[in-house]
C-alpha cells in the first residue's frame, strides 16, 4: 500500500479481532497505547533516512506532520486471523491510491479506524463479545451511545486519501507507463497533467503491477540466492497455548467457544 506499511500484532495475548478489545475497556485503550508507540518506534530507521524523506516526502514536512497522517485502522474480519493494526504511512502507492479513491481499499464496514475504537472504549462501556457477534450489532450498539461509525469512518476515509495528496512527492520520471481502462500506455506531461501516450497492446497491467510490487516492497530483504523474501523472526518466540511460555488469557475470550 506504502513504501512504510506495518502490521502489529500484539506479543502478550492472542485477540482474535478488534471486537474484543470492548470486553475491557481499559486494559485495551493501555494495549494500544504500547502498541502505536512500537510502529512509531519501528518507524524511525525511514524518519531518520534523510534520501528516503527527500524522497517520498513533498517538502520539509516534519515528523508530527507524518505522524497526525499516518492511516492507523484494524480490519474487520482481520486477514491475519487476529488481531492487528494497520500502520500505513502515507502516499499510498499510486495503484492503491486509485484503488482507495473508488472504494476498493479502506472499505466501510471492513476498516475500523483507531480514532473509532479509541473513541468506543473510551466510554468504558464493556460489550460481551462471542465469535458470532454481528458486527453490526457492535455499531449499533455504540452509535447510540454517541459513537457514530459511518460519520467517523467517512472522515478517516477522506482523511487518508487526502494524506496522499498532502504528502506526495512523485515525479514524471517514476514512471514508464500509465493504465487507463486496464489499457497500458506510453506516459506524457502536458502543461504539468498526465496525458495518455500511444497505447502499448503487448503489455498486460496486471503483470507491470506485479513486477513493480517485487521491486517496491521492502518485505524479507535481503532476498537469498534464488530471489525469495528471507523473512524475520523474533528471537523468544511463544508457545501456541495460553500459559506459561504461551499467551496470556485475554478478558472475555472463550478459546473453547466456535469460531
Amino acid at each position: 500500500l506504502s513504501t512504510c506499511h506495518f502490521n502489529c500484532i500484539p506479543r502478550k495475548y492472542y485477540i482474535p479481532d478488534w471486537r474484543f478489545l470492548l470486553c475491557s475497556p481499559k486494559q485495551s485503550l493501555e494495549l494500544l497505547d504500547v502498541m502505536e508507540a512500537e510502529c512509531w518506534t519501528a518507524m524511525q530507521p525511514f524518519l531518520r533516512n534523510e534520501e528516503y524523506r527527500k524522497y517520498i516526502f513533498r517538502g520539509g514536512v516534519s515528523d508530527e506532520e507524518v505522524r497526525k497522517r499516518v492511516v492507523v485502522t484494524f480490519n474487520f474480519p482481520p486477514s491475519q486471523f487476529q488481531l492487528h493494526v494497520q500502520w500505513i504511512v502515507p502516499p499510498f502507492m499510486p495503484f492503491h491510491h486509485y484503488m482507495a479513491e473508488i472504494r476498493n481499499h479502506l472499505h466501510e464496514g471492513r476498516s475500523f479506524p483507531m480514532a473509532y475504537v479509541r473513541k468506543v472504549l473510551a466510554l468504558n462501556e464493556p460489550y460481551e463479545v462471542k465469535h458470532t457477534t454481528p458486527i453490526c450489532e457492535i455499531i449499533d450498539f455504540y452509535n447510540k451511545r454517541g459513537v457514530n461509525y459511518q460519520s467517523m469512518w467517512e472522515q478517516f476515509y477522506e482523511e487518508s486519501l487526502q494524506a496522499t495528496m498532502d504528502l506526495q512527492n512523485w515525479r514524471v520520471d517514476d514512471f514508464r507507463y500509465v493504465v487507463d481502462d486496464s489499457k497500458v500506455h506510453e506516459i506524457k506531461v502536458v502543461d504539468g497533467r498526465v496525458e495518455l501516450g500511444p497505447e502499448v497492446p503487448e503489455l498486460n497491467a496486471k503483470t507491470i503491477q506485479e513486477q513493480d510490487k517485487a521491486a517496491l516492497q521492502n518485505y524479507g530483504r535481503p532476498y537469498d540466492g534464488e530471489e525469495r523474501p528471507t523473512g524475520t523472526y523474533i528471537t523468544r518466540p511463544l508457545e501456541p497455548k495460553i500459559g506459561p511460555g504461551g499467551y496470556g488469557a485475554w478478558p472475555g475470550l472463550d478459546l473453547s467457544a466456535e469460531s
